[in-house]
Parts: structure tokens; sequence; C-alpha cells
């Protein structure tokens, strides 16, 4: 992949991951929650989202990396650690998730 295009790849990312924790947090603000058991809110939906999001942010991490070859260095690794910061966001929902998952599946 050429560096414009993963750039441009990572930044769409970027953008798209701030508009879901933008959603998530208007969700926690004014949601209008049922009392229903099997209600399935906007904030349920942000968190999936989320979730399943990690995959392609992961890639957009990794194609960036791989555009900009950075090697082993101390602020190459920095840098590295930066631009895998969103992806490791995501993967943190994605965790949590599925531990609510199993939980409902174990009930």
């Amino acid at each position: 992949m050429k560096k414009k295009a993963a750039i441009i790849t990572y930044i769409i990312s970027i953008f798209c991951l701030l508009g879901l924790l933008a959603l998530l947090v208007y969700s926690a603000f004014y949601d209008k929650a049922s009392h229903a058991t099997a209600s399935f809110t906007l904030n349920d939906a942000a968190i999936l989202s989320l979730a399943l999001f990690a995959i392609p942010m992961w890639g957009a991490s990794v194609f960036l990396i791989k555009a900009l070859r950075l090697r082993g260095t101390l602020h190459e690794k920095q840098n590295k650690l930066f631009i895998i910061f969103p992806a490791m966001l995501c993967s943190g929902f994605f965790v949590f998730y599925g531990i609510v998952l199993i939980n409902m599946a174990l009930k």
C-alpha cells in the first residue's frame, strides 16, 4: 500500500472512531432507556460498533506502519505506539463486549 493511501485510510478510520465515540457519549447522556429486559439501546449499538471497528482499525494501523517503514529505534517505537493506540482502544471495547456476551450466554 502506498504511503499516501495508508495515511488517508488511517485518517478516515480515526474520524470514524471519533464519530463512534461521540455517539457513545451522546447516548450515555441523552438515551432514553426503556425498562424492558430485552431493550437494545443506542448505547449498546455504539459499544457494539466500536467493538466491531477494532478489526478495520488494526488493519489501518498496520498498513500505516508498513507504509512508513518504521523500524526499531526508540522514536520509531514511540510512533508505532502512537499509531496503534486507537486500535488498542477499539480492542478494549471488543474485549468488554466479548465478556458481556459470554456472561449473557452463561446465564
